[in-house]
């Protein structure tokens, strides 16, 4: 009886290592995908209507006049839109409470 026992746990031990090493073929065997990324020099920004940068959070105020600073993928794209639009160019730097800091630098008509 003990002996039944020790062969089955040899065979399962033998089993769970033969599905691992199926599993390691199966992904080692995938085609790796080769990344490339060559440096540009910057195109040159369009003179905007902006008069001066600014930074925060972003938000929208609601009709309830309380602001909401979680915002969609929606709404974020619309306010960089907006800003390249003026003139600015927009960085972003998401925090770690969910909320997005922008820096928008102005590039006025006229500096």
């Amino acid at each position: 009886m003990e002996n039944d026992r020790a062969a089955r746990k040899i065979t399962m031990n033998l089993v769970r290592v033969g599905i691992l090493t199926l599993a390691v073929t199966a992904v080692a065997g995938e085609p790796q995908t080769a990344v490339r990324v060559t440096e540009l020099p910057p195109e040159a920004i369009p003179a905007g209507t902006c008069n001066q940068s600014e930074s925060g959070y972003l938000g929208i105020v609601e009709k309830d006049k309380s602001e909401r600073t979680k915002l969609t993928a929606q709404e974020v794209g619309q306010y960089v839109n907006k800003k390249l639009a003026e003139g600015y160019s927009v960085a972003l730097y998401p925090q770690a409470s969910g909320k997005i800091f922008a820096i928008a630098t102005c590039h006025p008509t006229k500096p």
